[in-house]
């Protein structure tokens, strides 16, 4: 009788998952468990936006698998120590899971004595289906996105199987989630508050977006500073896998066929380009993306200040402007796109910190954190990544003048100081 454990990752979803659907088709019993690993995450004290988003998710999921008749256990530790400990007490044959390829997960994996089963789910185009292996994608955006677009193939998402009887675990104490019964999301993800976080809540959020015309004018919005509606938010539904990117490609190609097709619809498909893109890299350069200099071979002519993540979390640079961008962040786990490269070319060109610095800061707090997308960005800004132009610098008091002209945005965070 095989007794495999299905382990969420970033996949909190039972719907158009490739891990949980080979894990139920290799299973004849199976245990459902998710791991929170301290060294990556702590969501037991002072909590954020993005723990809260995270512990509401999990919450939901165990829900979502009662109602089927399965459990979701939840600990806390490294996965090898959890592995082992559940190995004493409890019989299984392998683990099945979603593959990230980020140095720090690959090391979790490798270090985990039982076999485990990685599947790759994260991306749009499965890499079957890329035209080259990932090893070999192109270095620059636009070669690669010219590539799949000439015979773009995307997957049909997957219906969920029947599940297999499911086991508890035991002898293992389990981690007890932290109340967040009270919390409330404020800032530009206020709308979480209106919907369950979960694959349905995101479904629902996703269908609700397409309802109107905000599709078709997503490219003008988007630069915007904040908002319920200027972007689409589908960031917050991807990263923890509550939606995946077939299912948003599905919905957009539903949405253009009734609604018509232009500048602004393509321009939600180019970002899941840039999404997939900045994963395949990963394959290509691996834990290069996270040296300091990242691919570039020799030292940039730049002295680092020592600036950490616990000075910055003051909030108490010499700019207005990038304070009330730091305060967002912090207060409601997230921040535009405009001002998330405004803010991080703060950091790098004018604080004179080492970008690695502002990517932890970002990983700490954003809602919709990416670990591919945050160190493809990072690495975009500072000069270091594939882009052969170097990095990008900006004017903080020209962005201000194009886009808080009214002081409105600046005024707004730096009075919930």
């Amino acid at each position: 009788m095989t007794h495999n454990i299905f382990w969420f990752r970033n996949n909190l979803r039972l719907e158009d998952n490739h891990a949980l659907n080979e894990c139920i088709k290799k299973s004849q019993k199976i245990s459902f468990i998710y791991i929170i690993n301290s060294n990556l995450r702590d969501i037991k004290n002072n909590l954020t936006s993005k723990d809260k988003f995270i512990i509401q998710g999990l919450l939901n999921l165990k829900t979502n698998l009662n109602k089927r008749g399965h459990r979701l256990h939840i600990f806390q530790g490294e996965p090898r120590q959890v592995f082992n400990q559940i190995s004493e007490l409890n019989s299984f044959d392998e683990i099945y899971c979603e593959m990230i390829i980020a140095p720090y997960e690959k090391r979790e994996v490798s270090l985990v004595d039982k076999k485990i089963n990685c599947i790759w789910d994260s991306s749009l185009i499965d890499l079957d289906d890329l035209p080259c292996a990932p090893t070999k994608i192109p270095d620059t955006f636009t070669t690669f996105r010219n590539m799949v677009e000439k015979n773009l193939v995307v997957a049909e998402p997957l219906c969920l199987p029947a599940i297999p009887e499911s086991i508890s675990i035991i002898g293992l104490d389990e981690f007890e989630l932290p109340s967040v019964s009270e919390s409330k999301f404020i800032g530009s993800v206020d709308f979480l508050n209106n919907y369950s976080i979960c694959e349905y809540g995101a479904q629902s959020f996703v269908d609700d977006y397409f309802k109107d015309n905000k599709a078709s004018n997503y490219k003008i919005t988007r630069n915007e500073l904040s908002g319920r509606d200027f972007s689409t938010k589908f960031s917050v539904w991807l990263s923890q896998g509550f939606i995946s990117a077939r299912q948003l490609y599905k919905k957009l190609k539903r949405y253009e066929s009734t609604r018509g097709a232009n500048d602004s619809t393509y321009w939600i498909f180019f970002e899941l380009l840039w999404r997939d893109y900045f994963r395949f890299l990963h394959f290509k350069y691996g834990e290069n993306l996270y040296f300091k200099y990242g691919l570039k071979n020799s030292k940039i002519n730049r002295i680092d200040h020592e600036m950490t993540l616990e000075k910055l979390e003051c909030g108490k640079t010499h700019s207005s402007f990038m304070n009330a961008a730091i305060r967002e962040l912090m207060q409601s786990g997230f921040l535009s796109n405009r001002m998330r490269q405004i803010l991080a070319s703060y950091i790098i060109f004018d604080l004179y910190t080492d970008w690695r610095v502002g990517a932890d800061f970002y990983q700490k707090y954003l809602i919709d954190f990416d670990i591919y997308s945050n160190q493809g960005n990072w690495l975009y800004i500072a000069g270091y990544g594939t882009d052969p132009r170097g990095g990008r610098r900006f004017n903080v008091i020209k962005q201000k003048n194009t886009y808080d002209l009214t002081n409105e945005y600046e005024m707004r965070w730096n009075e919930m100081e």
